[in-house]
């Protein structure tokens, strides 16, 4: 059976959420993983803490490979709440120059089942593929698109989890041609390594099915049962490890669904009792005022 090459990328302060979805990626799969940590700046602590995995699943190795932002994205652009380290995935078919297929998946993210569904969905000649953010469609992804002139056809997707034919992407110089969209566009990114990428494939890559990138607004379509759903993105300003594993779930807020499922395989890793002392609300009622006082706020900017 062939390996399963998988790229996550992370700094320290991600190494918790990196361990946790590896530990989810672990637990539904019997297929042997090749980890490739795009690491901008993991101590040696916590990378032998995620090594820690070892201890619970055998099907596994792990790579750190050290990534010079300053290098290769000198001139990206960073927004407050991402650094340069969200370009990393450009470099992938290049770090590892004899794969020809690879996985890339962001670290806010579980799997709820094997991971080998998604590496075997055919590109069908396309260098990449991704998932449609179905959720925005309309005025929010009409607005993405305008920012760097995507064509109207083109169906915005998520960068947070992709096929990669690492093949094509060499063959086609695509890391330079992403370099010249960036240094063209820089002053209109907002979701710069999302609005670069979909610039270059405009109309132009593989669309995955939903269950390859479950977020929260999908919710409200109801148009998959959750057991069949592979890969599940917590997005959002609420994350799962903001919350306590003892709040009850509950359907009107989506920042709580799948909750648990995160904790359960948070609870797989080594940084279990750090993110439990990282959470921010410990009850219902603690979620409920954070988002009024969100709508409150943003109603106030757009008055303004």
């Amino acid at each position: 059976m062939m390996n399963i090459p998988v790229f996550l990328s992370a700094d320290n302060n991600y190494a918790p959420f990196v361990a946790t979805t590896m530990a989810s990626i672990l637990d539904n799969t019997n297929s042997y993983i090749d980890f490739y940590i795009l690491d901008s700046g993991i101590t040696e602590e916590n990378q032998e803490k995620i090594k820690e995995l070892k201890n619970k699943f055998d099907n596994f190795s792990v790579e750190f490979l050290k990534v010079d932002l300053d290098e290769h994205f000198n001139d990206f652009k960073e927004t407050k709440n991402i650094t340069k380290a969200m370009y990393s995935r450009f470099l992938i078919p290049y770090l590892k120059p004899a794969l020809k297929k690879a996985l890339y998946t962001d670290a806010d993210v579980i799997f709820l089942d094997d991971i080998k569904k998604m590496y075997d969905e055919p590109l069908e000649d396309y260098a990449i593929g991704a998932v449609f953010e179905k959720f925005a469609q309309g005025k929010i992804n009409d607005t993405k698109k305008k920012r760097t002139n995507i064509s109207n056809e083109h169906k915005y997707f998520s960068s947070g989890n992709l096929i990669i034919d690492c093949q094509k992407w060499r063959e086609n110089n695509i890391f330079q041609k992403l370099i010249k969209i960036n240094n063209e566009y820089k002053n209109q990114l907002v979701e710069p390594d999302m609005d670069i990428l979909n610039k270059f494939f405009d109309s132009d890559y593989k669309i995955l099915p939903l269950k390859y990138c479950w977020i929260n607004q999908n919710y409200k379509f109801y148009e998959m049962p959750a057991e069949q759903i592979v890969v599940r993105h917590f997005n959002g300003d609420i994350k799962p490890w903001h919350i306590h594993p003892n709040v009850q779930e509950r359907l009107e807020y989506p920042c709580t669904i799948d909750k648990n499922k995160f904790w359960k395989y948070a609870a797989l890793t080594d940084f279990y009792d750090i993110l439990i002392e990282g959470v921010k609300f410990k009850t219902i009622m603690e979620i409920q005022k954070y988002i009024t006082f969100a709508v409150l706020r943003e109603k106030r900017n757009a008055d303004n």
